[in-house]
């Protein structure tokens, strides 16, 4: 029964913000180029002051997402939430994590808090995220990561095991290196709402 509920609201609603890649596929990291590169000022007045750069951003996971009501608990009634999390490769982190989150209401998937349930994984990584905006936290566990606020998702189903999408975002801070990051991105994948797997990738510009 629960298989066939989920199908019915996966297949009608869900859709990632930050996902996936299967395992078994090799992780071709883009590397960047120095005309890839834009140096654009800061706003410090310090002279010593870092300058931020305009950098190619790539990143590919593989991931588990749940179907959960508010309360964290198993549903098939809305509104729904998918959170999820999952690893993968970034190619300014290497090896990385990420943490997700969407919501439906029965009408397409929007970006949801991504510290409804994940908060104390992400402050155990000593992350601490203050943007009820963010929906998606990729981070390589030592301090680093990106935030993520999900623009839009367009989602196609292909069949009862292959829904694909395509979603926008932007970058809207992070820690550690990628403190203050700004940017935006395209996602490209696909999912199987049988059981929450699938494959994406994350391509567009960081600045930092």
């Amino acid at each position: 029964m629960r298989s066939k509920l989920s199908l019915m609201t996966l297949a009608g609603s869900i859709l990632m913000a930050s996902c996936t890649t299967y395992m078994e596929e090799p992780v071709q990291l883009q590397e960047i180029n120095d005309s890839e590169l834009l140096v654009k000022p800061t706003t410090s007045t310090d002279p010593n002051a870092k300058k931020a750069v305009e950098r190619s951003y790539f990143e590919k996971f593989t991931n588990q997402l749940t179907q959960l009501d508010e309360n964290g608990q198993w549903t098939a009634i809305n509104p729904i939430y998918f959170p999820g999390q999952g690893v993968g490769n970034s190619n300014h982190m290497g090896k990385a994590l990420t943490f997700l989150n969407q919501r439906t209401d029965g009408f397409g998937t929007v970006g949801a808090p991504v510290t409804q349930f994940y908060a104390k994984q992400l402050e155990a990584l000593g992350i601490f995220v203050d943007n009820p905006e963010v929906s998606s936290v990729t981070t390589d566990g030592k301090g680093n990561s990106v935030w993520f606020k999900n623009i839009q998702n367009i989602a196609t189903p292909a069949s009862e095991e292959r829904i694909e999408f395509k979603a926008e975002v932007e970058i809207i801070g992070g820690t550690g290196k990628f403190e203050g990051a700004t940017g935006s991105a395209t996602v490209d994948g696909y999912f199987n709402p049988l059981n929450g797997q699938g494959m994406s990738t994350i391509k567009g510009k960081i600045v930092y």
